[in-house]
């Protein structure tokens, strides 16, 4: 008595199931980061300015003079950091410089000894959302009255 071999062409349904589950987790995960270079520069710059904005907020929580400017959180279409006020000894001089990015709006902030923010001498009554943007591409930080920094929108 001879047995038959036969050889099957093809995929198991296990191999299929699985090469399906990968591609759609790369789907989901890594092709948004691939879609361009524009989004990846604005959530950069939106991540590099939440880090100076807080950097600045503690340093002017660690000063002894509260009506002191020299840790202020300066933002200009291009620029955001400390001030560059040159007669603080110990001034934020940290910068985020944007290549191609914007930022608005256009603020000075200060901020009292418990990191509350103050916008031209006053404390601020509601959130304040700067905005990073390039080609479509926007990001941005919020800051509550209170003085959270977080990513939003």
């Amino acid at each position: 008595m001879t047995r038959s071999q036969t050889t099957y062409l093809g995929f198991t349904l296990i191999e299929l199931v699985a090469v399906i589950a990968i591609v759609s987790i790369l789907g989901v995960f890594a092709l948004p980061r691939l879609t361009g270079n524009d989004e990846f520069a604005v959530i950069s710059a939106r991540d590099a300015g939440l880090s100076v904005a807080r950097q600045v907020q503690l340093k002017a929580m660690q000063q002894a003079d509260p009506q002191s400017v020299c840790h202020q959180l300066v933002v200009i279409a291009s620029q955001l950091g400390g001030n560059p006020i040159s007669s603080c000894e110990n001034s934020s001089s940290q910068r985020v410089v944007l290549d191609d990015v914007t930022v608005s709006p256009v603020k000075t902030l200060s901020f009292d000894l418990l990191g509350r923010p103050y916008d031209a001498g006053a404390r601020l009554t509601k959130e304040l959302t700067f905005t990073f943007s390039k080609s479509g591409a926007t990001a941005a930080f919020c800051l509550n009255q209170e003085g959270y920094f977080y990513a939003c929108k």
